[in-house]
């Protein structure tokens, strides 16, 4: 039986690290999936209930200091289609150093990832008392 090539086993090694990095994307997951895994891998976050928009399926989320809101949008078939965290200042610098440690920077305020063979699009966007990350698929 022949061993694979050392090239390869570094190749393997090294999407496996880079898919630790980056965690498992949201983007595709069932709104039960998305629970789940909120529930057990971010312990931080906590589901908001207090305003409910009727007109959007999603599910919201907020991290015990109240500086990060993560937000899940989903289909009517219940599939995450789009995620947005929206963030106080105090969480920039560390928000950014994971963008840039998860993802492939594209742009100025952009990165991206491949999920399924489709291109996914991360973007931060600056405002005055706040930032927001988005990520969805590229259109």
């Amino acid at each position: 039986m022949r061993m694979p090539s050392p090239y390869i086993l570094l190749l393997a090694v090294l999407l496996f690290a880079g898919s630790l990095l980056r965690g498992q994307s949201m983007i595709d997951l069932t709104k039960e999936e998305v629970q789940v895994l909120v529930k057990k891998k971010h312990k931080e976050f906590r589901r908001d209930n207090s305003v409910v928009n009727k007109r959007f399926n999603y599910l919201k989320y907020v991290n015990g200091l109240r500086t990060r809101t993560w937000i899940f949008y989903f289909t009517d078939e219940d599939i995450c289609k789009s995620i947005k965290m929206v963030c106080d200042y105090g969480e920039h610098d560390k928000v950014l150093e994971d963008l840039n440690e998860a993802y492939e920077k594209v742009g100025e305020s952009e990165w991206a990832y491949v999920l399924r063979g489709d291109s996914v699009q991360v973007s931060l966007t600056r405002q005055e008392w706040y930032f927001s990350v988005r990520e969805a698929r590229k259109k």
